[in-house]
Order: structure tokens, then sequence, then C-alpha cells
């Protein structure tokens, strides 16, 4: 067999494997959206996407509503396009398809006429119909209503941002789909008091090499920042093994790794597909 045979075999070979590593996504629940008088609501709808939501000044962060035939949902929607609330802007981290899902994005921009993510998506929010594009390097800074949004660093092998977002006291971090890095220090140092980090766990690997925080990464990440909640996120994504594969039981050994960093279980908010968590502030409480 030559060189070029065995290529070729070998090509055909992992095609094969990542077709029957595919499959659908699990329907979607059909879950409305309420309205909340908390300082800060999260309202996870599955993987990364979230909605957040500062006294009612609400994102959309990083909609994905539409999975590819390798990429797909593991778990089901918590909601459905058509239950979104309104919100005041898109908030888009990276451009990965399944943080970047141009058929919903399309269909949103009418409706949510701002967006704020990384220069390198300016062009394409553009063509998708987004009549206020806000584009954000590390660092800088835009107000949205009552609601000062940051990027900060992150580190993935797209350019990304994370955010952080501030009302009156009130701040959350959004970490994106980072892996740990060292400035993550830094991130630390200028926001002292979160109420919330916003952490992946996923774990993803892209043959064999991470490309994003697990369970343990992200507990080293909570531990540093030491915000008052950590919400784990970005752990509703499967497809392409054996090229691609996750951390398994991600927000349990999340859980399970934060306790050994003396973070105790009611500093860590699991939440499933649809489900939402609301912090008042003044009490340092969430339900």
């Amino acid at each position: 067999m030559t060189a070029t045979r065995r290529a070729r075999g070998l090509l055909l070979a992992l095609a094969l494997l990542l077709v029957a590593g595919c499959g659908t996504s699990p329907a979607p629940r059909a879950s409305p959206y309420h309205d909340s008088d908390a300082d800060l609501t999260v309202t996870r709808i599955v993987h990364g996407s979230v909605i957040l939501d500062l006294r009612g000044t609400r994102f959309l962060v990083d909609p994905w509503f539409h999975p590819g035939y390798v990429v797909r949902q593991a778990e089901p929607l918590g909601l459905k396009p058509d239950a979104l609330p309104d919100a005041a802007a898109v908030l888009l981290t990276h451009r990965h398809s399944d943080h970047f899902d141009p058929k919903v994005l399309r269909t949103l921009a009418p409706r949510i006429p701002r967006v704020i993510a990384p220069r390198d998506l300016h062009g394409r929010l553009e063509k998708l119909g987004f009549e206020t594009i806000t584009d954000l390097e590390w660092w800088e800074k835009t107000d949205v209503g009552d609601v000062v949004v940051t990027a900060v660093p992150a580190r993935h092998s797209v350019p990304e941002n994370g955010y952080v977002l501030e009302r009156e006291g009130t701040s959350v971090y959004l970490a994106g789909d980072t892996t740990y890095f060292p400035e993550l220090v830094d991130v630390a140092t200028r926001f002292p008091h979160l109420d919330a980090a916003l952490l992946p766990v996923g774990g993803r690997r892209l043959v064999g090499l991470r490309r994003e925080m697990g369970p343990d990464d992200a507990a080293k990440a909570a531990a540093l920042l030491d915000a008052r909640r950590v919400i784990p996120i970005a752990y509703g994504e499967t497809g392409g093994f054996p090229i691609r594969w996750f951390a398994r039981r991600p927000a349990q050994r999340f859980v399970e790794q934060c306790k050994k960093r003396g973070i105790s279980g009611d500093r860590v908010v699991v939440l499933e597909a649809g489900e939402s968590w609301h912090y008042y502030r003044q009490a340092g409480a969430g339900t």
C-alpha cells in the first residue's frame, strides 16, 4: 500500500469515527423567562449561552441555538429563541460556532440592535444587520444604560474577550472559553470584589491539547478571583470524538475541586439549562 493510500485510509477512518460520534441534539424545553428585581440574575440557556440581568439591563451572551453536524448541544435548550426576553445588547466572546451562531444573530439584530464583541467580528456583525457594533479590546470599556462593560483578557485559540459587568456596586465576571492563564491575576487585582464569576469547566481538548479550562483549572481560577459566587458554564457541548473530547462530569467535578481549595458548596451555583439564579447584593444571598 502506498503512502498516499494509507493517508487516505486514515482520513476515511477518522471521518467515519466523527460521523459515528455525531447525533441529534436533545429536544428543547419550553421554559419561559421570568423577570426579577434582583441586583443580578443569571439564566443559563445552554452550554456557554446565558442571560445576564443587572436590575433590568439585560445582556444576551453568546447565543447558540443551531448546532452543526459535528458540534452539537449535549443538553436541551433551556429557552427557545422565541422565548428570549428583550435585551439591551448582545455580548459575544469569540467567533467559534458554539458561541457565534450567525443564524440566530441575524434574527436577533432587528430586536437587539446593539452588539459588543471583539474587533475581529465587526465585519461579520455588520453583514448580519446589527445597527450598533461596539468593538472592545482588552481593558476598554463601554456603557450600556447604567451598566459598565469592561473587556478583559482571555486566552483561547482565536481572539477572545472576557468581560466584567458592573452596576452600582454589583459586578460579574464572564470568562468565555479561556484556558487558565497567568494574567488572570490582573483581572482579580482590578476587580477585587466580584459578586459572581462565570467560569468554563468543559475542559475541551483538540487532539489532546486543552483549549479551555476544565474543572481543575476553573477551581484554581475561582480561588484566585475569590468571587462571592462561582457559576460553571460552557459544558453543554459534544461531538467530534476522537479528535475533540471533553471533561466527564464537569460540573460535579468542579464542585469537588472547589471544595478542595476551600470554596464551600454554598458559593458554587450549578444551573441546569433554563434555570435562573437571583442575587441580592445587600443580603449577600442568592436563590
